[in-house]
């Protein structure tokens, strides 16, 4: 077998582009027009081909049903609502936050050529997937890239167990001479996604991730993810849990910092307001640094490089885990599933069948099993 990852659970072997096309056929078949179900596909499989399975196909059902029964609108077109130079809002009109984002990306990138800067954000949008395919978007254009984006009402600010701010990933993304470093992580201690992961191959979570109703840690997967969902008291922990001794303020403030960017200054709902009045009213943020307008592009990109390499270099921890730059499994894991396909649990593919049989179009075929 080409691949050598190994879980307790049982996966199915499927073709990067045959997963593509079921996404965006199933999109498709639920109402989305053409383009925007292939960015959105291509946005899920990407997490997929990178290992983070969290942010993949196993969310599809939620865009498929949400196209559906009307609580995102098919047919929105992101609008330009307001401009200054280098700053640009779009409103997505409850869009798919997939090309929401894109189009702001492209935009920031354009201006950023113009001016050296530039900030576009994002109101009236949805989920938009992993925020690190946006962001490297944006670094092979020859930028410094920050994304990020609210989201529901998960986590707790240090000092109350009540769930305020989303989970809220900070991104960044930079070229280098070869490729682009890339960072693409939560501002809680883990998201939803994770746990909803780690549930499906019945791994544990760890204690000081999240609390109960009654401000107690948790350990129940199933119990803190539906009580996530139907917000029933349940909260993530920020960064650092909920004790400043190990730096849960640091983590708190970062969240706050996402929900400004991304809720009130983009005229957005920031996350205890989302998902009301039938649409998600979430915000996105980009702001693009052209290396150009700081130098030489090509000698800047070179130093990058140098600063990753000592990085590199340092004495690891473990001998047996040799020290990573930010993207560099995640590039390496995408190399790999491209070549030997993208190993799918059984029970996410069982769910694309599912939504196959739901919306009328052909199953997903698996290459073969992965045990």
């Amino acid at each position: 077998m080409p691949l050598t990852e190994r879980d307790d659970g049982w996966r199915r072997l499927i073709d990067a582009a045959e997963l593509t096309r079921f996404v965006t056929e199933a999109l498709r078949a639920a109402g989305a027009r053409q383009s925007d179900a292939e960015v959105t596909a291509e946005v899920l499989v990407a997490a997929d081909l990178g290992g983070v399975e969290s942010h993949g196909v196993a969310r599809l059902r939620r865009y498929v049903e949400g196209l559906r029964n009307g609580d995102i609108n098919p047919h929105a077109v992101p609008e330009t609502v307001s401009e200054r130079g280098s700053v640009c809002v779009l409103d997505a009109h409850n869009g798919l936050g997939q090309p929401a984002l894109r189009e702001a990306v492209d935009i920031a990138v354009s201006r950023a050529q113009q001016f050296g800067t530039s900030t576009v954000m994002v109101r009236r949008s949805n989920h938009m997937g992993i925020a690190g395919w946006f962001a490297e978007r944006a670094a092979r254009a020859g930028m410094l890239a920050l994304v990020s984006t609210n989201a529901v009402p998960q986590v707790a600010p240090m000092g109350t167990n009540e769930p305020m701010f989303g989970t809220n990933p900070l991104c960044y993304a930079v070229p280098t001479t070869t490729s682009t470093l890339c960072f693409d992580g939560a501002t809680s201690t883990v998201s939803r996604g994770k746990l909803e992961q780690l549930d499906r191959l019945g791994e544990p979570m760890l204690k000081g991730w999240a609390l109960g109703p009654d401000g107690q840690n948790t350990t129940d997967i199933p119990e803190t993810v539906q009580g996530l969902i139907h917000r029933k008291g349940y909260a993530l922990l920020p960064l650092g849990g909920g004790d400043k001794n190990y730096g849960g303020h640091k983590g708190s403030a970062m969240s706050l910092l996402v929900e400004l960017l991304c809720g009130p200054l983009a005229g957005a709902q920031w996350s205890r307001h989302t998902y009301q009045n039938g649409e998600g009213g979430l915000g996105h943020f980009v702001f693009c640094l052209n290396l150009g307008a700081l130098g030489d592009a090509d000698t800047i990109r070179a130093r990058v490089d140098e600063l990753a390499q000592e990085v590199r270099a340092g004495a690891p921890t473990d001998n047996h885990a040799p020290v990573r730059i930010p993207g560099e499994r995640r590039h390496r894991v995408t190399d790999m599933r491209r070549e030997g396909g993208i190993p799918v649990l059984q029970s996410v593919v069982t769910d694309l069948d599912e939504i196959a049989a739901f919306v009328g179009i052909s199953r997903v075929s698996a290459l073969t099993y992965d045990a």
